[in-house]
């Protein structure tokens, strides 16, 4: 279906040369409006033609226009993917942190290369993720500043390596807020309990 549909992407990219911002704006917005009136009963084909159509169209839209896109795709399991990555990656966190917070189909790897390069603001969209996994939880722990640590830290959702609370708990040692998050928690390894202790103590 790809396939079928490129002449159709390919006119399109033709047309919205000729258009200017303000109708390119509401070309986007009638598309994903399309979208999200549909989404439930669409197959993967029909969404990666819609991934294909709106990756055309966003290169040059407004952050205003981004950060609208982001907030209506965060919650759709169906979401276009690599439109998805595109605004999780984006340096604006008005138009990046629905998605870092929201959306279900980022992978642990995208999460993961923006936690590694992103700003302290783009950590802490993540860090409010209701699931997480210990390959982004490490990169936050060693990126993080106190307030995304002890966020993180204080996420039910968050899984953590054992490297990840040899650290968590190294830093609390002068960090009270952070030592009482990690003391909250119910799966600190037994072996490194009484490290904590000594830095609850500290």
């Amino acid at each position: 279906m790809m396939a079928d549909a490129q002449p159709l992407i390919t006119e399109l990219v033709a047309t919205l040369s000729t258009r200017s911002d303000a109708q390119k704006v509401v070309i986007l917005q009638r598309v994903i409006d399309l979208f999200l009136d549909g989404w439930e009963t669409f197959g993967e084909d029909h969404v990666a033609i819609f991934d294909e159509v709106v990756g055309v169209m966003i290169d040059r839209a407004s952050d205003a226009a981004l950060a609208e896109l982001s907030a209506k795709l965060a919650p759709i399991d169906k979401a276009p993917k690599n439109v998805v990555a595109w605004l999780a990656h984006h340096d604006n966190i008005a138009v990046s942190a629905p998605v870092l917070e929201k959306s279900t189909v980022l992978t642990d790897q995208t999460l993961a290369e923006i936690a590694g390069t992103n700003s302290e603001s783009h950590l802490a969209a993540i860090a409010a993720r209701t699931q997480i996994g210990e390959t982004v939880t490490d990169i936050l722990v060693e990126r993080s500043h106190s307030p995304v640590a002890c966020s993180i830290t204080s996420n039910p959702g968050a899984r953590f390596s054992a490297l990840g609370f040899v650290k968590l708990i190294n830093r609390a040692k002068t960090d009270k807020a952070l030592a009482a998050a990690i003391a909250r928690r119910t799966d600190v390894p037994s072996e490194l309990e009484p490290f904590l202790k000594l830095a609850l103590a500290s």
